[in-house]
C-alpha cells in the first residue's frame, strides 16, 4: 500500500477524530478570513460610496454664499472639454403636506440635464426631459417623510439677500420663501440620489428642483454657487486646469461686480451686488484708472451740532481725485456738509460736528458710536461728485419711497423724523449730507465684508471695457471664493486612509482564533495519542519515525485543507453577521458585501498555515518512544524529578518579576491623569496574568517533582495527576485566564453615558438639548433684545442658557463616518461661554493646561496661518488619526490655506464630529457664513419640555430641530459599545471553546489512566471517590485560570472606572463567570463519568 493510500484509510477510520479537527480549523478560518472580508466590505462600501456621491465628478467649485454667472459652467466646459454642470445649492426644511412628518435640515440643489449626465444617471432619470416645476425627493428623504410620486410637500429655501444677514443696514426678515410642489420622483442610488461632496457616509436628505425655477424663486435670476467638473476627455482635471479655465473665462459680474456710466455726474461707477465691496477688489479697483475715487457711504443715526441735531441721513466717505468735493489737504478730522444740513443744524464752517452711527457687533448687536469732526466747508447741493447715486443699494432704504417706510435692519424712531427730512427724501432721496475723508470712514465702518460701496472714474478717462479687464487681469477669481477642489481625491483619500476594519475584527476576533488553534492542536494530538497502538505498529514493521510524522502531518494537512474550505464559506455567513450589525450601529449608512480573492485565499491559508504549526508541535515528540510501550498502551508522562522543581523555579522568578513590573508600572503612573493611564494600567494587568500563569506553572513543576512524598488526599492525588501533563493543563489554565481577562478588561470599557449626564463635566455640557437650524439664527437668545427679535416668549425661557455656535460644513468626523475625515466640520463659539460654564471635561491639552481654563486655548495666538482648536477625543483619535499638536489644513472662503491645529482634546461628548475654534477666528475666516445654526440649550429638568417645544414652534421657519443631549451622547456611545459587544460575543465563543478543551483535556487524561483507575478501584476506592478526585484536579486548573484572569483584569480597568460613564457591570459578568464555571464543572464531570463508564478489567490486565 501507497503512503498515500494508507492516509486515506486512516482518514476514514479515524473520522470521529478527524471530524472535530476539522471543525476546529473551520472555526479559526471562518473567523480569521471573516475578518478580512469585513475590512474589503468596509473599505469597497466607503469606495462605492465615492461613486454614488460624485459620480463622474473631479473638482468642484463652491462659493456657499457668493454668487456666480451658471453660464460660466458653459464657459469652464469649452476651455477643459469637459462636461461641466452649475448648481444652485442652498439648505431648506421640508414637510409633508400636512406636517405630521419634517426634515429640519436638508439640501435644496437647483440643478439641470448637465448634473445627471455628470452623474452617470440620465438614463435612469428620465423626468429631467421635461422637467421645469415639482421636485425630486432622494429615496432616504422620502422614506423619512412618507411621501410618493404626486403627493405635495411644504418645503421652505433659505433666502439669500443682496447682502449678507450680517452685514450693517440688512434687514433680518425675510429669509426664506415658502412653496408647495408636487414630488415629481424618487431618485435612488442609480438616479445620482446620493449627490454630495462631503465624504460622510450618512446618506444626505436631497431636495432636487429645477435650477430655473430656483433663481426665479429666490430673485437669484441667472445665478449658481456651485460648479460641477467632470473628467475630461484626456482624464482626469486637475484644480490647477479648472482654475485655470475660470481665470480665463471669468467675467465681472461672477465677482458680484457691475460697471455702470452715470452720465449726469459724468463718471464710471464700479459696484457690488452685495453692496460692500471686497478688500481685495476695491484695491485693485482704484488702481483700475486714474483719478479713481474710493467711497464708502454708511447710514448714520444722528448729526449733531450743539443742540441741534438731524436724524437718519447718509454720509459718504470719499478719496480726493476726480470729481470728488475731497481734496488732497483736507484731514481726517474734518468733514463736508451741504447746505441743506448747514441750515438744519443752524452749522458753520470750523463748528464741531457729532457724528452718531451704529455699527453690527456679534449676533447683530448694535454697538452706538459717536465722532466728532470739524465742519471744513459748506457745499452746495448741486455740487460736483454729490449726488443721489452715492447711497448704495441698501434694502429697506433704497427701494422705499418714503422715509417713514425705512426698514434698514435698525431700529428706527420715526418720532425723529420732521417733515422737512422727509421733503428732503422726496427731493434729494438718498443724496449724503455730508462727506468726511475715505481713511475716516473705513476706520468706523469698515467691516469684514468689505471697505468700500462704489468707486469712480472721470467719463472720458477711462473706458468700462478697460476697467473690466484692469480688474479681471490683477484680481486672482480664488481670492474672491471661486476656486476649485479635488473633491474626488479627497474622497478616495477618506476612503482609503480609513481604519482598515479587517485588522480591528481580528483583534476583536483574536482570542477566539487563538482558542480554536489551540482546540485544533488538542484534539489532533489526542488523536494521535489514542493511534498509539498504530504508530508502534508501524515502527514495528520498519517505518522510521521521521517517516511516521510525515505520515501523520499529511494527514493533518489534509483535514486542515478541507477545514479551511469549509471556514472560507463560514466566513461569508461570518461577514455578512458582522456588517448587519455595524449597518445597524450606524443608522442611515449602507455597507454592501465585497470579498477580495487575496483576502479569502489569503486567510484560508493563513489558517492552514497556523493549523498546521500547531500540528507540527504536537508531532515533534511522535515517533521517538519505543514501539513496545505503544503498542503495550504505556503512556507518556512530562515530568522527570528534579528537572521540574527546577523548572518551577524559573516559573517562580518569572512570577515575581513580573509582578514587581506591575507594581512599577501602577505606581509610576498613580494619581495621573495622563490619557495614555489606561493603557499604562493595561500592560499593568496583562504583566499580573502573566505572573499568575508562571506562577500556576510552576506550581504544577514543583508537584511533579514531589512525585515521591506521601499522598495526604484525594485533592494531593489530583493535583499530581494534573502535573502529569502539565503542558495540557497549562494550555486549559492560559485559555481560560486570558480569556476572562480580556472579557472582563473590555467589558469594563463600555459607557453608560447616561451615568452623571446632568454635571456640567459630563460629555453633555450640563446642557439639555442639542439643537441645529437650516438657516442661520442671527440674534442673541439669550438677551431680551435678540428673543423679542426671534419672537421667541423670555418668559417662557426664564433661566435657560443658550449657548450659540457658528457652522463651516465639513465631513463627518463622528464615529457614525467610518470615512477618514479630510476636513471636519467647524464650529465657532465664543470660548468665554463654556469657559464660565465649566462645561465638559478635558482628556488632554497642550502645554498641559487643565480643567474648564484650557477653553482659554482658543483664544490663544498660534500664528497668522495657524488656528487653535478644540475636538471630541474619537474625533481627534478614531476619526481623525490624529493627535495633541496636530494640524489640519483648511481653505478659506477666499482661497488661502490655514492650519488648524488641535490644541484640546474633550472627553466623550455631544460635540464629538465637529473640531471648535474662536469665533474671532471663524469669522475672519469665514465672513460669508451668517448666523448661528448650532444651539446647546440649558434648561432645567422640569421645563425642558416646554422650552424645548417653544423654541421649536417660534423658530420652526429656521428649520430648528431639537434633540435631547443626553440622546445624541447617549447614539454617539451606543457605536463604541457596539465594538465592545461584538468583542464579547466573540470572546464568549473563544470560552465556550476553552470549555470544550477544558472537557476534552478532561476526557483524553482519563481515557490513558483507566489502567491506573482500574488498579484504584480494585485496591477499594469507588467510582464516586474517582470521580471526585478526577473532578478536583480538573476544577483546579479551571478555577486557576479563571482566578489570573479575573485578578488581572480588575487591575487593568481600574482607570476606565475613572472615565464619566464608566461603570463595570458586575451582574452581566458574574452571570459569565458563573456561566464559564457551570459550564466547566458539567464538562469535567460529564467527560469523567464517560471515561470511567463500561468495565474497567481489561484496563486493569495492562497495568
Amino acid at each position: 500500500m501507497s503512503l498515500w493510500g494508507l492516509v486515506k484509510r486512516s482518514l476514514g477510520f479515524y473520522w470521529r477524530t478527524n471530524l472535530g479537527v476539522l471543525l476546529a480549523v473551520a472555526v479559526s478560518t471562518a473567523v480569521l478570513t471573516g475578518a478580512l472580508v469585513v475590512g474589503d466590505s468596509v473599505r469597497h462600501s466607503l469606495m462605492m460610496m465615492v461613486e454614488a456621491r460624485l459620480g463622474t465628478t473631479e473638482v468642484a467649485l463652491v462659493s456657499q454664499n457668493r454668487f456666480f454667472r451658471a453660464e460660466l459652467a458653459d464657459d469652464v466646459a469649452a476651455e477643459l472639454k469637459s462636461e461641466v454642470a452649475p448648481v444652485l445649492q442652498l439648505r431648506g426644511i421640508i414637510a409633508n403636506s400636512d406636517g405630521t412628518a419634517l426634515a429640519n435640515r436638508v439640501e435644496v440643489v437647483g440643478v439641470d440635464e448637465r448634473f445627471f449626465e455628470i452623474g452617470a444617471a440620465k438614463d435612469d432619470t428620465p423626468f429631467w426631459r421635461d422637467w421645469d416645476e415639482g421636485v425630486v425627493l432622494n429615496e432616504p428623504l422620502a422614506e423619512r417623510l412618507g411621501v410618493a410620486v404626486g403627493d405635495e410637500v411644504k418645503l421652505r429655501i433659505e433666502k439669500p439677500g443682496a447682502m449678507p444677514s450680517e452685514v450693517p443696514l440688512t434687514p433680518d426678515s425675510d429669509l426664506s420663501v415658502l412653496s408647495r410642489p408636487i414630488v415629481r420622483a424618487v431618485a435612488g442610488r442609480r438616479g445620482f440620489g446620493r449627490f454630495s461632496l462631503r465624504a460622510n457616509q450618512v446618506s444626505p436628505l436631497n431636495v432636487f428642483v429645477p435650477i430655473r425655477w430656483l433663481q426665479e424663486n429666490l430673485g437669484q435670476d441667472g445665478q449658481a454657487n456651485v460648479m460641477l467638473v467632470a473628467g475630461g476627455e484626456d482624464g482626469e482635471v486637475t484644480v490647477e486646469q479648472a482654475n485655470a479655465a475660470v481665470r480665463k473665462r471669468w467675467r465681472l459680474a461672477d465677482s458680484g461686480l457691475e460697471i455702470r456710466e452715470l452720465g449726469e455726474q459724468g463718471v464710471l461707477e464700479v459696484r457690488s451686488r452685495r453692496v460692500f465691496i471686497d478688500q481685495v477688489l476695491s484695491k485693485a479697483a482704484v488702481e483700475a484708472g486714474d483719478g479713481a475715487v474710493g467711497i464708502l457711504t454708511y447710514f448714520v443715526n444722528e448729526l449733531r451740532v450743539g443742540d441741534k441735531s438731524t436724524p437718519y441721513s447718509t454720509v459718504a466717505a470719499m478719496g480726493p481725485g476726480g470729481n470728488s468735493p475731497v481734496d488732497a489737504e483736507m484731514g481726517e478730522d474734518e468733514i463736508l456738509i451741504t447746505q441743506w444740513l448747514a441750515d438744519d443744524l443752524g452749522a458753520k464752517v470750523g463748528d464741531r460736528l457729532e457724528l452718531r452711527y451704529s455699527v453690527m457687533g456679534p449676533m447683530r448687536k448694535l454697538e452706538d458710536r459717536t465722532s466728532s469732526f470739524e465742519v471744513r466747508a459748506i457745499l452746495d447741493m448741486n455740487a460736483p461728485g454729490l449726488d443721489r447715486e452715492l447711497m448704495p443699494a441698501f434694502p429697506g432704504l433704497a427701494d422705499v419711497n418714503n422715509c417713514r417706510d425705512w426698514k434698514p435692519g435698525i431700529a428706527i424712531d420715526l418720532n425723529k423724523i420732521h417733515d422737512e427730512d422727509e421733503e428732503y427724501w422726496n427731493e434729494y432721496r438718498g443724496t449724503p449730507k455730508a462727506i468726511i475723508r475715505l481713511e475716516a470712514g473705513r476706520r468706523m465702518w469698515a467691516n469684514r465684508y468689505g471697505d468700500m460701496t462704489a468707486v469712480r472714474y472721470p467719463a472720458g478717462g477711462v473706458s468700462p471695457e478697460r476697467v473690466a479687464a484692469k480688474l479681471l487681469g490683477e484680481v486672482d477669481p480664488v481670492s474672491v471664493g471661486l476656486f476649485f477642489e479635488a473633491v474626488r481625491e479627497r474622497g478616495r483619500k477618506a476612503g482609503g486612509e480609513s481604519a482598515y476594519f479587517g485588522w480591528l475584527f481580528l483583534g476583536l476576533s483574536m482570542f477566539l482564533i487563538v482558542a480554536a488553534v489551540v482546540l485544533t492542536g488538542l484534539l489532533f494530538v489526542f488523536g494521535v495519542e489514542s493511534r498509539g497502538e498504530q504508530v508502534g505498529m508501524l515502527l514495528a514493521v520498519g517505518f522510521s519515525p521521521k517517516l511516521v510524522r510525515r505520515l501523520l502531518f499529511l494527514e493533518g494537512g489534509l483535514i486542515a485543507l478541507t477545514g479551511a474550505v469549509v471556514g472560507t464559506v463560514l466566513a461569508l455567513l461570518y461577514t455578512k453577521s458582522m456588517i448587519w450589525i455595524l449597518s445597524a450601529a450606524i443608522r442611515g449608512s449602507t455597507m454592501s458585501f465585497h470579498g477580495r480573492a487575496v483576502s479569502l485565499i489569503g486567510g484560508g491559508l493563513a489558517a492552514v498555515g497556523i493549523s498546521l504549526v500547531a500540528i507540527w508541535v504536537t508531532l515533534r515528540k511522535e515517533g521517538a518512544r519505543p514501539a513496545r510501550d505503544l503498542l503495550a498502551g504505556v503512556a507518556r508522562w512530562q515530568f522527570v524529578g528534579g528537572t521540574s522543581v527546577s523548572r518551577g523555579r524559573i516559573g517562580l522568578g518569572v512570577a515575581v518579576v513580573a509582578t514587581a513590573g506591575a507594581l512599577a508600572l501602577i505606581a509610576a503612573m498613580g494619581g495621573s491623569e495622563s490619557s495614555n493611564i489606561a493603557g499604562v494600567f493595561f500592560g499593568a494587568g496583562a504583566l499580573l496574568l502573566t505572573a499568575g500563569l508562571s506562577l500556576t506553572g510552576a506550581l504544577l513543576k514543583m508537584a511533579a517533582g514531589a512525585w515521591k512524598a506521601p499522598m495526604a488526599s484525594l485533592g494531593s492525588l489530583g493535583l499530581r495527576n494534573a502535573a502529569r501533563r502539565s503542558g495540557r493543563s497549562m494550555a486549559v489554565v492560559a485559555l481560560l485566564g486570558c480569556g476572562v481577562f480580556l472579557v472582563i478588561g473590555v467589558e469594563a470599557f463600555r459607557r453608560d453615558p447616561l451615568a452623571g449626564a446632568e454635571k456640567r463635566s459630563s460629555g453633555t455640557g450640563g446642557f439639555a438639548l442639542y439643537g441645529e437650524s437650516a438657516i442661520g439664527i442671527l440674534h442673541d437668545l439669550n438677551s431680551d433684545g435678540g428673543r423679542r427679535a426671534m419672537v421667541v416668549d423670555s418668559n417662557v425661557l426664564e433661566g435657560v442658557e443658550i449657548v450659540q455656535f457658528r457652522v463651516r460644513e465639513g465631513d463627518d468626523a463622528s464615529c457614525f463616518n467610518l470615512n477618514r475625515a479630510q476636513r471636519p466640520r467647524l464650529l465657532g463659539v465664543q470660548p468665554a461661554q463654556l469657559l464660565n460654564r465649566g462645561s465638559f471635561s478635558f482628556a488632554g491639552t497642550m502645554g498641559g493646561v487643565e480643567g474648564e481654563t484650557a477653553w482659554d486655548l482658543l483664544d490663544g495666538y498660534e500664528g497668522e496661518d495657524v488656528v487653535p482648536a478644540v475636538g471630541d477625543y474619537a474625533t481627534i483619535k478614531w476619526a481623525l488619526g490624529k493627535s495633541l499638536g496636530d494640524d489640519i489644513e483648511y481653505s478659506d472662503e477666499k482661497g488661502r490655506t490655514f492650519r488648524v491645529r488641535l490644541v484640546g482634546m474633550l472627553e466623550n461628548s455631544i460635540l464629538q464630529g465637529s473640531l471648535i475654534i474662536g469665533e474671532d477666528q471663524f469669522v475672519k475666516r469665514f465672513p460669508s457664513e451668517d448666523g448661528y445654526r448650532v444651539l446647546l440649550i440649558d434648561a432645567g429638568q422640569e421645563s425642558v419640555d416646554s422650552v424645548a417645544e417653544h423654541l421649536s414652534s417660534r423658530l420652526s421657519d429656521f428649520g430648528l430641530g431639537l434633540s435631547s443631549a443626553k440622546g445624541r451622547l447617549a447614539a454617539f456611545s451606543e457605536v463604541e459599545n457596539t465594538y465592545i459587544s461584538i468583542f464579547q460575543i466573540l470572546g464568549g465563543l473563544g470560552l465556550v471553546l476553552g470549555s470544550v478543551g477544558l472537557g476534552l483535556v478532561v476526557l483524553r487524561n482519563t481515557l490513558e489512566r483507566r489502567n491506573e483507575l482500574a488498579m484504584l478501584r480494585a485496591v477499594g476506592f469507588n467510582k464516586a471517590a474517582l470521580k471526585r478526585m478526577v473532578f478536583y484536579e480538573h476544577s483546579g486548573l479551571m478555577l486557576g485560570g479563571l482566578a489570573c484572569g479575573v485578578v488581572a483584569a480588575l487591575v487593568a480597568v481600574g482607570p476606565a472606572l475613572r472615565v464619566p460613564g464608566a461603570t463595570i457591570p458586575y451582574f452581566s459578568l458574574t452571570v459569565t463567570i458563573a456561566a464559564m464555571v457551570v459550564s466547566g464543572a458539567v464538562w469535567i464531570w460529564a467527560a469523567a463519568a464517560f471515561a470511567m463508564s463500561g468495565p474497567m478489567l481489561d484496563a486493569l490486565r495492562s497495568e
